[in-house]
């Protein structure tokens, strides 16, 4: 369906932008229908503009989400466009298991579980103010703790459409910001085929010049024990490098890509290149400060990342990787910010160990 550089961004946790993905009537119908149910109050928010600044939740300026539930309603709305769109998400789900090389986005329950295009799937609107902050779309089952096993299936590739007219970025605001790497990769970033997610990176280093996905071995066979490990060239050939540890809580508090670092990575000439995805905040200094303050790893992100603003243009489809790829929106200024979005689905990996939710 799509040029082969699109598979190829995608493998390479970038993100693929596909101008003119929809006819200016099929962008016009979801609008409408998207605009008629929020005017309906279908739509609900999430205060999630609120936290970590003023404290202050104002509706208007929050992203709102037609969910799910609303989303598969018949008889709301113009059910006839909605079900015309999930059907062309399906034919792309099923094109991007094949080119991406990910059948499981095409079996198994991950294609039956979401209704019509088998895709997690939504209205938003982003009102004058509104804004996401940098977060990844996927996490690691094991950062989740024991509920992170306890879903059947986990997001693999995150897409939106844009339905707005004559959007200019400079002047209007709203741009998807991607952090992406300023080295390329080695191999396929986000997950191995036995499902198993990206969780860091070893930077690109003068004996090392290539820069390596870290992945998460969360199938030992002692409940709760993990390791990092990274996938030579030949695709096949794993070495670990850290031994077995815990994974709860030390992944995600503040302090600890440190410690990792200074524990737990077995040769210090990889430890002073690993980092995480997502280095974990200091939640107290995000709330005080109003910034997001990765606490405890020495360093600043954005050494590794160059910025790619996308302007949210009607039309406009953009998909990238929902595990490796941080991203966030830039506030809207003086219109609604308006996208059909969401999430194609692989199942969940095997469990291994006692990870029974609680």
């Amino acid at each position: 369906m799509l040029s082969p550089k699109v598979y190829d961004t995608i493998l390479s946790g970038q993100i693929a932008v596909v101008p003119n993905f929809l006819p200016a009537e099929e962008i016009r119908a979801l609008k409408e229908d998207a605009q008629g149910l929020h005017a309906a109050h279908r739509f609900s928010t999430s205060a999630l503009t609120g936290y970590g600044s003023s404290g202050k939740f104002d509706p208007a300026k929050d992203r709102a989400v037609l969910k799910l539930d609303q989303w598969k309603n018949i008889g709301s709305g113009n059910w006839e466009t909605r079900s015309r769109l999930g059907n062309r998400m399906a034919a792309l789900r099923s094109d991007l298991a094949y080119n991406l090389g990910r059948p499981s986005l095409n079996r198994g329950i991950a294609t039956t579980k979401y209704g019509a295009g088998s895709t997690e799937i939504s209205y938003t609107r982003f009102g004058p103010g509104a804004f996401l902050k940098r977060h990844v779309d996927e996490h690691h089952e094991e950062i989740k703790g024991k509920a992170g096993w306890s879903q059947p299936t986990r997001r693999s590739v995150s897409w939106l459409v844009y339905l707005n007219e004559d959007w200019k970025g400079r002047q209007e605001g709203g741009q998807l910001r991607c952090f992406q790497r300023v080295s390329s990769p080695c191999q396929a970033v986000g997950a191995r085929p036995n499902g198993d997610l990206q969780i860091g990176w070893l930077r690109a280093s003068s004996v090392d010049p290539l820069e390596r996905p870290v992945f998460l071995d969360g199938r030992q066979e002692e409940a709760g024990r993990c390791a990092m490990y990274i996938v030579q060239e030949d695709g096949r050939t794993v070495d670990y490098i850290t031994s077995t540890f815990d994974a709860h809580p030390v992944l995600y508090v503040a302090g600890a890509e440190a410690m990792v670092k200074r524990i737990l990575v077995n040769r210090r000439d990889l430890a002073d290149r690993f980092h995480f995805i997502m280095p974990p905040k200091s939640m107290l200094g995000d709330i005080l400060t109003g910034k997001q303050d990765y606490a405890g790893t020495g360093e600043d992100p954005a050494m590794d990342e160059v910025t790619n603003d996308i302007d949210p243009t009607g039309g406009t489809l953009v998909m990238f990787d929902s595990v490796s790829l941080p991203h966030e929106v830039l506030a809207t200024r003086s219109r609604d910010r308006w996208a059909t979005s969401g999430w194609f689905h692989e199942d969940q990996q095997p469990i291994r160990g006692d990870r029974s939710p609680v």
